[in-house]
């Protein structure tokens, strides 16, 4: 009988990308998929030959703020228990008479991947598309230390998180206690980062396999061609943090008159009417690949989104950062600049004048392109999806020996 897979990232964008190129290698290896997914995705899914289980994600689409706050931290664990609950009930309907052999859940669906996986006596592995965690390192008590204010550990939203997850455990009867339930990591784990990106990685055993960057490859239509041939410059803020026209404007004033040519692409929250008259050597565009343009590009001005910052690594691309008041990303964008990846800025301090002194010292400093090629060494060796893949089939073989 052929193999299957369930594969339930969280239902955004940076967490489905790294998942869509695990599964299109599983299904090349000849093996079933099924990707738990929202509708959005559910044609991307479909394209990489896995079949899309789609249910609505509530934790995928609340609004997520500029501006991450101690209340907003604490109430994140409630949202994700609460979709859990949700989320477990659909899937587990949905899977009836038909569970897959292995259950390959992330960060953010682990409370249903492992509730799952526990009920139907199946092996279950962890994705991090994020900086991975586990019993001595933990991704959110970083994020935690990032905030302006102390971490007010009696918070109400604990109290009713813990409510609900005993609520939980009791309606699955998974028979364990929360401790279990929420322990940091699994006992396999992949990680979407090189190993040198992940913080405090000493603290990390072979459970965890960073496998680097996943990405599908670029498909073949064109939708941009350079317009000169000068250096070029890669903008952007990512899908989720895209509505400051200011930033724009500010981008396009920083390279007026320059011999560079910019590309920015604007997302969904700002028209390029707003942009105003742009500089002859600017372009802005709400979409464009951004592959095509970074494998011409000299340097990407970007919002510290894990994603989109190994795309250009992965690419060669280095990186002048300029991330919003969330923690995840201010601690992406540390960890890159510790790496000597790039330069950042707050967001407060990213004047044209200071946008362009930063994209034009990065562009010349020959131990940022020496560390990049280096990290780019890093992510060949990783395996991406090859080597993900080779884990879930691992684990496969484990099970099917017992």
């Amino acid at each position: 009988m052929t193999p299957h897979v369930l594969l339930m990232p969280l239902p955004a964008r940076g967490h489905v990308t790294p998942a869509l190129a695990v599964a299109a290698e599983l299904v090349k290896r000849g093996k079933r998929v099924t990707f738990a997914t929202v509708k959005d995705y559910a044609d991307e899914v479909t394209e990489t030959g896995a079949t899309a289980l789609v249910y609505e994600s509530e934790l995928a689409t609340h609004e997520i703020p500029a501006a991450f706050t101690v209340d907003y931290m604490a109430r994140e664990p409630l949202r994700c228990i609460e979709e859990a609950i949700r989320a477990t009930r659909i899937l587990e309907a949905e899977l009836a008479g038909d569970f897959p052999d292995v259950v390959v859940y992330d960060v953010a669906t682990f409370p249903t991947g492992r509730a799952l996986a526990r009920k139907h006596g199946r092996p279950s592995i962890q994705l991090f598309p994020v900086f991975a965690s586990n019993e001595e390192f933990s991704f959110g008590a970083a994020q935690a230390e990032e905030l302006a204010e102390p971490f007010p550990v009696d918070h109400p939203a604990f109290a009713e998180f813990f409510v609900k997850v005993s609520e939980f455990i009791a309606e699955h009867e998974l028979g364990i206690g929360a401790e279990e339930l929420l322990v940091g990591c699994d006992e396999s784990n992949i990680v979407f980062l090189p190993r040198r990106f992940q913080l405090e990685v000493d603290k990390f055993d072979d459970r965890h396999t960073f496998v680097g960057p996943c990405r599908l490859p670029a498909k073949d239509e064109v939708t941009w061609r350079r317009e000169g041939d000068g250096p070029l410059a890669l903008i952007s803020l990512g899908t989720t943090f895209n509505h400051n026209a200011d930033f724009f404007r500010d981008c396009a004033r920083a390279f007026t008159g320059l011999p560079w040519e910019v590309v920015i692409t604007l997302g969904d929250k700002v028209d390029p009417a707003e942009l105003g008259e742009l500089p002859p050597n600017v372009r802005a565009h709400r979409f464009v690949p951004h592959a095509p343009v970074l494998a011409e590009a000299d340097v990407f001005v970007c919002h510290a989104g894990v994603g989109s910052m190994m795309e250009a690594l992965d690419l060669g691309v280095p990186l002048v950062l300029v991330p919003p008041e969330v923690t995840e990303h201010r601690l992406n964008a540390k960890r890159a600049v510790e790496l000597g990846l790039g330069r950042m800025l707050a967001p407060a301090d990213a004047t044209p004048d200071a946008l362009r002194d930063a994209v034009l010292s990065v562009a010349a400093d020959p131990a940022v392109r020496t560390a990049v090629t280096g990290i780019r060494a890093d992510f060949a060796a990783a395996g991406g999806p090859v080597k993900a893949a080779e884990v879930i089939e691992a684990s496969l073989t484990r099970a099917a020996a017992l």
